[in-house]
């Protein structure tokens, strides 16, 4: 859910308290403090604790220039470590003459668009990007390429699942995305196989900010696929694949759990700030302020923040990730419910139809006690007949949050059908990339 979306829960269980509508309708605007405990959430987590978790790997595959704020960056050949292998930058210098002709060589040409030798015999400084490479006989060499190869992420995450393992510690990894030029980004999956302990990593085309794939960017086969196997158990807790292109790369971490590992998604975020401990501590806290602001209606404005803050809480269980709903009794996520997985903006503006469906609803019904001077602005017993006045509010209700109800009820037979492309996908994916698997394991030395 969205940040607004959040807001307007808050300042939606602020309406159900007559003593606030009150207050707000003669400007005092203590009651919108209920609208921040329900933004608070993710103010907590992604303005405070995102910048206190312990990152233990950093894997930026395509390090940055300094200046452009773009890769590859320039690296100088004795500041290339053989650690640094499978990183993306670019040399820059002069081309003495041209050993052989071979995939490099043309991927090359096409870069200058022009001959190598032609280009060598102008005198001219050229850029070649590309990484750091061994083969077998522990050669190094540097290998032509626009793309760092994945195997590099894969050997990280692989070796961050068996230190969780092994120390019974959580273990971060902070992944880096690859912002190229032109406001393209190289997007990469991360694919977990449990069943053979395989990390396997694709590297895919260059997208756009909004993720659409750029014609004609794929990498080469041999240079499309990294693996890493585990020397211990994992497993994927969350079916939504990981995959990093457009805006900043994800932190992902790795716990033990018995006698295997699981993965936590962005591990910062949904703890004690998404919980329904930490709604009634900000809800206390809140309450507190006000009363010693000498504000007479704290005791409302305490309640209304705690359902604000929880009605964040609720929300994103709609979702995928969940929340630690309990802490300190619990300690993990409960996942959530995966509803509209398909189309998640769509289920978050079913549910700011709803929350301003719910202020509305109490507007109209409470306007009497707010002022006996002003009547109800919708009355349904005087538009239509049959409909008594102890009626007409619950179906006032009924009727505002109906589209909220409808679109509620679609995403239930979404996630069902989510759920089963997820598992037709990677059925595709192990057939897909079957024959890419066995020359990327040739390309990397048989791991």
């Amino acid at each position: 859910m969205r940040g607004w979306t959040h807001y307007f829960s808050g300042l939606a269980m602020a309406t159900f308290f007559p003593p606030l509508l009150s207050d707000l309708a003669r400007g005092v605007m203590w009651p919108v403090l209920a609208g921040v405990a329900g933004y608070l959430p993710d103010f907590l987590d992604f303005k405070f604790k995102k910048f206190l978790w312990k990152i233990d790997y950093e894997v930026d595959p395509a390090p940055r220039d300094p200046l452009k704020k773009i890769s590859p960056r320039r690296v100088k050949i004795n500041e290339l470590p053989v650690a640094g292998r499978w990183r993306f930058y670019y040399l820059e210098g002069f081309i003495e003459r041209v050993i052989e002709e071979s995939e490099d060589y043309f991927k090359l040409r096409e870069m200058f668009g022009a001959s190598i030798r032609e280009v060598a015999s102008s005198g001219k400084r050229v850029r070649i990007p590309g990484y750091l490479d061994q083969d077998e006989q522990g050669n190094i060499y540097w290998n032509v390429a626009d793309a760092p190869h994945p195997q590099l992420i894969a050997s990280v995450i692989a070796e961050a699942i068996d230190r969780a393992y092994e120390t019974g510690r959580m273990v971060t990894v902070k992944l880096h995305n690859i912002r190229m030029p032109g406001d393209f980004y190289r997007r990469y999956m991360i694919y977990y196989k449990p069943s053979t302990r395989e990390i396997m990593v694709f590297m895919g085309p260059l997208v756009s900010t909004g993720g659409l794939p750029l014609e004609g960017t794929m990498t080469p086969e041999y240079r499309r696929v990294g693996i890493a196997k585990t020397k211990h158990p994992f497993t994927k807790v969350y079916p939504r694949p990981t995959i990093i292109d457009a805006f900043s790369g994800p932190e992902i971490g790795f716990e033990r759990v018995g006698d295997t590992v699981e993965e936590v998604f962005i591990p910062w975020h949904r703890g004690f700030s998404h919980s329904i401990t930490g709604a009634i501590v900000i809800g206390g806290l809140i309450g507190l302020i006000s009363l010693l602001a000498g504000y007479a209606n704290w005791m409302y404005l305490a309640i209304a923040s705690i359902l604000g803050f929880l009605m964040h809480v609720i929300e994103d269980q709609l979702g995928l990730m969940g929340s630690v709903l309990l802490p300190p009794l619990t300690k993990r996520r409960i996942r959530g419910l995966m509803l509209g997985a398909n189309k998640p903006g769509l289920m978050n503006f079913a549910t700011n139809w709803l929350m301003i469906a719910l202020m509305t609803w109490n507007l109209n019904r409470y306007m009497p006690l707010i002022d006996p001077t002003l009547p109800k602005i919708i009355k349904l017993s005087t538009l239509v007949p049959g409909i008594t006045p102890d009626m007409e509010d619950a179906l006032l209700l009924l009727l505002l949050a109906l589209p909220t109800i409808i679109v509620y009820i679609w995403g239930i037979f979404d996630r069902k059908k989510y759920l089963e492309r997820i598992k037709e996908v990677e059925f595709l994916k192990k057939e897909e990339y079957k024959e890419a698997l066995e020359e990327a394991r040739e390309e990397v030395g048989g791991f």
